[in-house]
């Protein structure tokens, strides 16, 4: 059956990336020339490439492979569940390399946003293995599309600025390691954390940049058509800052690895 030969060639890949996978940085520049920034972006691609070539065998299977007897529907449910287990894999292999990465640069909104979208995968890769089991496929593309918004209203309802605000602050007070530059980027969303949790000096300094979330660029004086909570409570948080202190290039540092 082709699947098997399908099956057979995804498990020779993640043998071959195995060793990549876990022979950390060093290991990795040696063997592959590639940073870790590239690993992990590489990694999110065959994991997007995966679980779309394992939708698209598991659907053409289940619609042209012959399932009359009991042994035929045992060989289907094999097959793939076996090549549902390997994407499963590569899931997990694709977020292991995101958790070090992020342990080694930090968080940013587009990497939490990466984190989701692949447990996302990981779930769709779930259903599509249920389907399998249940050798029918009618429940498995609405399930998908539902939990696809639900994602989605989720990521947005978990304030993902301010959240990468504390975690990258959190961060800083273990290793005294902080992206001051990224989190002067975020929005007005994080402004609050970064005002109470950054020391003073630190804070008024990421918060007074022109690209920033603070006062370079969160007018006072907004009018009532350009109001909203965020820049509303970012307002607030902001008259408990200060004044910028002289010399902030020492508190603004780029640790930013694409």
């Amino acid at each position: 059956m082709p699947v098997g030969v399908v099956v057979l060639l995804f498990g020779g890949f993640l043998v071959a990336q195995a060793s990549a996978l876990w022979g950390g940085d060093a290991y990795l520049r040696r063997t592959t020339g590639l940073t870790h920034a590239e690993y992990v972006h590489q990694g999110f691609g065959q994991l997007t490439v995966a679980t779309a070539f394992t939708v698209l065998v598991m659907s053409l299977t289940l619609r042209v492979t012959s399932r009359e007897s009991a042994r035929d529907r045992l060989v289907v449910r094999l097959l793939l569940g076996a090549l549902g287990v390997f994407t499963l894999a590569v899931v997990a292999s694709a977020l292991y390399r995101m958790s070090l990465y992020q342990d080694a640069f930090g968080y940013t909104v587009l990497r939490v946003f990466v984190d989701g979208f692949e447990l996302w995968l990981g779930l769709v890769v779930l259903m599509l293995l249920g389907g399998v089991l249940g050798l029918s496929w009618r429940w498995v593309p609405r399930a998908v599309l539902v939990s696809g918004a639900l994602f989605t209203l989720g990521f947005a309802a978990m304030n993902p600025d301010a959240w990468v605000a504390g975690q990258n602050i959190d961060r800083y007070e273990a290793t005294g390691k902080v992206d001051t530059l990224y989190l002067s980027t975020l929005s007005a969303d994080a402004t609050p954390v970064l005002a109470e949790r950054l020391p003073k000096e630190m804070a008024a300094c990421v918060l007074a940049r022109p690209s920033s979330s603070g006062a370079g660029s969160l007018g006072l004086d907004d009018d009532g058509l350009s109001w909203n909570l965020g820049r509303a409570r970012a307002a607030d948080a902001l008259v408990g800052v200060g004044t910028v202190p002289a010399g902030c290039e020492g508190y603004l540092t780029d640790t930013y690895e694409r």
